[in-house]
């Protein structure tokens, strides 16, 4: 790490330097000291702030510590306890005691005075959860983390004996880039029976969590769930903006999606496509292997950030330490980029497998990892992490920005090219899927007295509107029917998805200025990563240069940038 500062602690100022969480009792004697101290001025307010920040940061940590710990091995009952004590015994006290703190700062005359600029999304943030808290709903909270838990450790446990070994669903996906097509089919059989094995345990869990959201919602005076969500995640948009993007993927995008697709079958001589044939080759080439251990993938991903700008660089160097990037049996699927929220230090989770996808999701990872780092001098917790809308233009951008570089994986130009058309179809891609996703759960929580057929029945309505058009005579039903269990947002973080979408139109915006001017595109990014969650999701789109527009027009427009830079790359 060339600056020892880029990750200088923060000592405690208000809490004992000494104390560590135990229990809910071992937090509650700070918590009363800031319910109790006496607020005088606008200046005692602010400095009140930092000190709830401070302690909210020590327990955050502390409960971020226990969740990296139980999803990097799902297997380990200690681990897995410690993190369920963490969610049945003191998160309900933080529940209670968080609104207790949120009301003394909201009801204190001195709010008025504190300059707007600064503590107008704070006000929000705070009103908006005291609205949307009763105390009937902390045992629901329990239960949902609970079943959160259930969901990692059904899915954690997804292996294949395939090829003589047991194999993690990440470790078969490189079977579905092999030039054989038995080879292929044969293990995308083994992976989709694998998942159904589960399928009336997930059913069953997704219905007493939506169950229990909706309890949740009626709690609250609510109708639905999808009203909670919408106020909870402070969105400016309606719901009927979202159906209006749905629309507009459907029309700006699948045409180009199934043109992709149409090429891919006739490159491939086929009559139709199959669900195992999306990730081959469609020239028969052998698959892309960019690394073969993971040190070869950080050290290779760190060199392109270094390309891109030596500032992403030396942030990337300063954090190899803290990140988890094998597959392996008992480790939670999928990856995600987590803050130690005392030391305001990111840590990386991905599952690595020797593929192409592998680098993106480390280059995607490591973008969230700077927006960590950027703004980790905010003074307050609250800002320190930013609407997801703009936290996913911080980790999509880092997927088009080293989309240039796949050089440092690959010596043949044939298969930098290669690389770079995948990453632009997966960009593609991504909006059918997100618009799959977010529709379903839009219809999902606006008819929760649904039944599982009729669940079932509308996934395969909205993924049929999407869709590119395969071939499924022939295969178990019930494959299409639970496709949707993969996708872990569904159960654990509803109606957290569109938002991959419209992160998706900021970052090609981005991308097209990087093409540009890439250092004046990567200062707009890291200046608009530093303000944190300290503005809308709108105003920080547009601290970077770009605009929060979701529009059928911008969603055109770039799509057409998409098409003929991938016209550029095709053989």
């Amino acid at each position: 790490m060339k600056n020892p500062a880029l990750l200088k602690p923060f000592p405690r100022k208000f809490v004992a330097p000494d104390f560590v969480v135990k229990d809910a009792d071992s937090i509650k004697p700070w918590v009363d000291k800031l319910l109790e101290r006496p607020l005088s001025s606008a200046e005692d307010l602010t400095r009140w702030l930092e000190d709830v920040s401070e302690l909210d940061g020590i327990v955050g940590e502390d409960s971020n510590v226990r969740h990296v710990a139980m999803t990097c091995d799902t297997k380990d009952a200690a681990k897995t306890e410690a993190y369920l004590y963490f969610v049945r015994e003191i998160a309900p006290r933080l529940a209670e005691w968080d609104d207790k703190i949120r009301r003394k700062y909201y009801d204190s005359p001195y709010r008025k005075g504190l300059d707007p600029r600064i503590f107008g999304r704070l006000d929000r943030m705070f009103a908006t959860a005291i609205e949307l808290f009763v105390e009937k709903n902390i045992p629901l909270d329990v239960k949902l983390s609970e079943m959160s838990q259930e969901y990692q450790k059904i899915t954690g446990a997804w292996t294949v004996e395939f090829d003589g070994k047991t194999r993690t669903m990440p470790q078969m996906s490189r079977y579905l880039q092999q030039t054989d097509e038995k080879l292929r089919e044969s293990a995308w059989r083994a992976m989709t029976q694998r998942r159904l094995a589960d399928a009336p345990a997930l059913e069953a869990l997704f219905d007493r969590m939506l169950k229990t959201r909706h309890e949740y919602a009626l709690n609250l005076g609510l109708k639905e769930y999808r009203e909670y969500s919408f106020k909870a995640k402070l969105r400016d948009y309606s719901p009927d903006d979202c159906i209006e993007f749905h629309d507009s993927i459907e029309k700006a995008v699948v045409p180009l999606m199934r043109r992709i697709m149409e090429k891919r079958r006739k490159q491939m001589a086929l009559e139709k496509l199959r669900p195992w044939d999306l990730s081959v080759d469609p020239l028969g080439r052998p698959p892309l292997e960019p690394f073969k251990d993971v040190e070869k993938l950080q050290g290779g991903v760190g060199e392109i950030f270094q390309k891109i700008d030596p500032r992403l660089g030396e942030m990337f160097g300063a954090i190899t330490g803290t990140m988890d990037l094998d597959s392996r049996d008992g480790k939670a699927p999928g990856g995600y980029q987590t803050t130690f929220e005392e030391r305001r230090v990111p840590f990386i989770f991905t599952n690595a497998a020797g593929v192409q996808g592998d680098v993106t999701t480390l280059l995607h990872e490591g973008g969230h990892a700077f927006h960590t780092i950027q703004c980790r001098d905010a003074k307050m917790i609250w800002y320190r992490h930013a609407s997801m809308e703009f936290s996913e233009v911080a980790s999509m951008t880092q997927e088009l920005f080293g989309n240039p570089h796949a050089g440092v994986f690959y010596a043949d130009g044939g298969d930098v090219r290669r690389a770079m058309f995948e990453q632009l179809e997966r960009v593609v891609d991504l909006f059918p899927w997100v618009a799959t996703v977010d529709a379903f759960q839009h219809w999902i929580y606006t008819n929760p007295g649904h039944t599982g057929d009729e669940r079932a029945k509308k996934w395969l309505e909205i993924s049929g509107r999407f869709e590119a058009g395969l071939d499924w005579d022939g295969l178990d039903p019930d494959v299409r029917k639970y496709a949707w269990h993969r996708q872990l947002h569904i159960f654990e973080v509803p109606f957290y998805y569109v938002e991959y979408a419209i992160a998706q139109l900021g970052a090609l915006q981005l991308y097209r200025q990087y093409k540009g001017n890439p250092k004046r595109a990567v200062d707009a990014y890291l200046s608009a990563l530093k303000l944190g969650g300290s503005l809308s999701p709108k105003h920080l789109f547009e601290s970077a240069g770009i605009k929060f527009d979701f529009s059928i027009g911008m969603l055109s427009e770039l799509m057409a940038m998409v098409e003929e830079e991938l016209e550029t790359l095709e053989f």
